[in-house]
């Protein structure tokens, strides 16, 4: 989720990006991301999936950060586990443990090496906020499939089928009155949440629409942080356009502010940093 504000300071950016992480994880989106996006949670309900989510026999969140032995380490924005109780469903072959790190950081864990089908299949979901406008909507998923290259035999897909990722794209200049094709249920909040070009009010009346209900903190906060942000980022060129003109013109900084045709409340400012 990197990038969502690119001229902020570091620090802002970082809570920025925790606070979209956040967002994300809540059980009101991430249920939603699960019933759409899970194959072996298309037979349940979104309050089932809440429900399961709540329950930490169920639902648990893993340590972000692993590291492999002779591989190094990663940090993930939100690993979890959800156990979605579904009866005869396999687990997968040898094969294909070294796809993914997080199947390879299972070992001891959840398989050993007499154990391969106790293997949990693994979901990557990316969502990517500021696609372009031509790709906004777009969705793909990338997984091992079976070719029979030669002969009729044919394995059972849950031998193989242990690793999904999905790409999602959406472009922050949306309208939100316009629904998405599909998934439009949680497409749509997606685009509205994790942007700044919506409104607090305006985000309220996506939640109100989509029947989101406890989610509010979290986006209020997100809003608060991405317009102070917004006005560091302008203050910022401000300054950088002040610090031209009395250059280029040789004139005082009240001067300069004249030309730029500042605000009373930008100069207060503006003061305040050249005094610093």
């Amino acid at each position: 989720m990197e990038g969502i504000i690119e001229k902020s300071s570091s620090n802002h950016k970082l809570v920025l990006d925790n606070y979209c992480k956040l967002i994300i994880c809540h059980e009101e989106i991430l249920s939603r991301i699960v019933k759409c996006f899970i194959d072996e949670a298309k037979h349940l309900t979104l309050n089932e999936i809440e429900r399961l989510i709540k329950e930490k026999k169920s639902f648990h969140h893993l340590d972000k950060e692993n590291f492999i032995p002779y591989s190094g380490k990663t940090n993930y924005d939100f690993l979890c586990t959800i156990d979605l109780s579904n009866p005869g469903y396999s687990l997968i072959t040898r094969g294909l443990t070294y796809i993914s790190r997080i199947m390879t950081t299972q070992w001891k864990n959840e398989y050993y090496d007499y154990d391969y089908n106790h293997i949990k299949k693994v979901y990557s979901i990316w969502i990517l906020p500021q696609s372009a406008k031509k790709n906004d909507g777009h969705i793909n998923a990338y997984k091992i499939d079976e070719i029979n290259i030669n002969g009729t035999t044919i394995e059972r897909i849950e031998t193989y089928d242990k690793g999904v990722l999905i790409m999602i794209y959406l472009n922050k200049e949306h309208d939100t009155n316009e629904k998405y094709i599909i998934y439009d249920n949680i497409l749509t909040p997606l685009v509205a949440f994790l942007n700044n070009v919506l409104s607090y009010q305006e985000k309220r009346k996506i939640m109100k629409e989509y029947g989101f209900n406890v989610i509010d903190k979290e986006v209020e906060k997100m809003c608060n942080l991405g317009e102070m942000i917004e006005r560091e980022a302008k203050q910022a060129k401000n300054i950088e356009h002040l610090q031209n003109v009395m250059h280029e013109l040789q004139c005082s900084l009240e001067k300069a502010m004249d030309i730029l045709k500042l605000t009373d409340e930008e100069r207060k400012e503006i003061k305040k940093y050249f005094q610093a």
